[in-house]
């Protein structure tokens, strides 16, 4: 008895063969043998009683009516073996509404299945399942791409979009916020009366004599 597992690859290989595309690349074609009973006809020989009796059998028996051999058609059943060309998908595919589909051992957590058993990730992941996300500094299919950002600032791992800290200047995090401005993408206004802030935090840098938060 096959496994379970090999049962289902065979039932998913095999799939609905009658409905599959024979110009898909990866429909493979295999010859199936069953079995079919015909009724088939035959001849054979019957004797034919002469229908007037031999009156003197004590004459020549030439004198006497022979029996005549008669063929009649006679019938019986035969088991015939046949062979018919049959589709299923190839080997790492199975059938989905007719059309052949790459099978993956295991799932594609954030992709999907472009081969037998290769996952193509989405932006922001990796791994052969695509299961964990970038590393710091890149980002991508596959976190293939290097974040280009400065000041050491990290990438959203979809997008590649720099995500300046509070206090740099987007899109590159290269500058500083300008003056009068702080906080994430530079965004808040400062609050000192004139006098400069902290890029990061807004904390007024007051002059000499003047004293505030």
């Amino acid at each position: 008895m096959l496994p379970p597992l090999c049962s289902l690859l065979l039932a998913l290989g095999l799939g609905l063969a009658g409905a599959l595309n024979p110009n898909d690349p990866n429909t493979c074609s295999f010859w199936e043998s069953f079995t079919t009973t015909t009724k088939e006809s035959h001849s054979r020989p019957f004797s034919l009683l002469p229908s007037e009796p031999c009156d003197r059998p004590w004459e020549s028996p030439h004198s006497c009516p022979q029996p005549t051999v008669v063929y009649r058609p006679v019938y019986r059943q035969v088991v015939r073996t046949e062979h018919r060309k049959r589709l299923r998908c190839c080997v790492g595919f199975y059938e989905s509404r007719g059309t052949c589909v790459p099978l993956c051992g295991q799932e594609c957590v954030h992709g999907h299945c472009v081969a037998p058993d290769r996952c193509q990730c989405a932006q922001g992941w990796r791994g052969g399942d695509c299961s964990s996300a970038c590393a710091p500094g890149t980002w991508g299919p596959q976190c293939d791409k290097p974040c280009h950002c400065g000041n050491s600032s990290s990438c959203d791992p979809k997008s590649g979009a720099c995500l300046c800290p509070s206090g740099l200047q987007p899109p590159r995090c290269l500058q500083p916020c300008p003056s009068g401005q702080f906080g994430p993408a530079c965004q808040l206004p400062c609050q000192c009366q004139g006098a400069p802030c902290d890029p990061r935090t807004g904390a007024c840098f007051c002059p000499p004599g003047r004293m505030g938060p």
